[in-house]
């Protein structure tokens, strides 16, 4: 009785299959494809192409969408203009004169950090390289060959101090450690431009947009222009010593200072006098 009960199910199944199979093969067959007119895919087109405009840009991927799809503006690099002033980090003469220890360049925070000097070096650089013009100390003080050579610079004279020495770390470990500032000895009264060194960063920022407008931030070079402010508070001896890898960027760079509208309050050393004093002009990506 079990057998023709299974059988009789098994078969009852079947014939259920075959039914459902007929009936979608039917409507196939009696339901024919609508052929569009060549009018009708043209504005098929034309509504999707809208509903593309209206909708595939919108949510957290439509920038994504809109660089592919749409033409991009031409980008001008904006972190252009870094600093207008000394070469490294201004230190008066008269200052320079009267060091005679790292205390006299260092913050004292940063001394009460050192829990033993290895050594101190001071290096004379010219033509931004350093030079064999040094001199050495392993203690704080400076050394009389130190402090002869401190003594022998003039205005506008660069120099490095590099310190190493061993630090307390946060486990009370200590660590090794090194420190080189780099120094431009500077008249007591830099030159000043009249307007600001805001409104010369932002002039110089403006009117170079035009040659910036398709400079890639990748290929851009840390570049520096050099030029004298004269007692006379006029321009001279404008020259790039290094490109800033676009060739019209720096030819008008050159051509603003050259021509720079505004006037210049000279530099005056410690008597009051009034002295050419160079400046530098940091252009392009953040660098030495």
């Amino acid at each position: 009785m079990k057998k023709r009960i299974t059988i009789l199910f098994a078969v009852l199944i079947t014939l259920s299959v075959t039914a459902f199979g007929f009936t979608n093969w039917t409507n196939v067959q009696t339901k024919q494809p609508k052929v569009s007119t060549k009018a009708e895919i043209a504005m098929h087109s034309t509504s999707t192409e809208k509903t593309m405009e209206s909708t595939c840009y919108q949510g957290p991927i439509g920038p994504i969408l809109r660089h592919y799809f749409e033409k991009p503006e031409p980008e001008v690099f904006e972190d252009f203009i870094y600093d207008v002033g000394s070469r490294f980090a201004p230190m008066k003469k008269s200052a320079i004169e009267k060091a005679t220890s790292l205390e006299d360049f260092f913050t004292w925070e940063e001394l009460r950090a050192i829990s033993e000097i290895k050594f101190i070096e001071i290096i004379i650089i010219e033509n931004e390289r350093q030079t064999q013009k040094r001199a050495i100390s392993y203690t704080k003080d400076f050394t009389d060959a130190q402090l002869k050579l401190l003594q022998s610079l003039d205005y506008t004279s660069h120099f490095n101090i590099r310190i190493e020495y061993l630090e307390k770390n946060s486990i009370g470990q200590l660590e090794h450690k090194f420190n080189s500032p780099h120094i431009t000895i500077v008249p007591e009264k830099q030159a000043e431009y009249m307007d600001g060194k805001e409104v010369l960063k932002k002039f110089l920022k403006e009117n170079s947009s035009e040659a910036r407008k398709d400079v890639d931030p990748e290929k851009l070079q840390p570049a520096k222009l050099h030029f004298t402010v004269t007692k006379d508070g006029n321009i001279k001896n404008v020259k790039l010593d290094r490109t800033s890898n676009y060739p019209e960027v720096d030819k008008t760079m050159i051509e603003l200072i050259k021509n720079l509208p505004g006037k210049w309050k000279p530099a005056e050393n410690l008597k009051g006098e009034k002295m050419d004093q160079e400046q530098v002009v940091s252009f392009g990506l953040m660098g030495c």
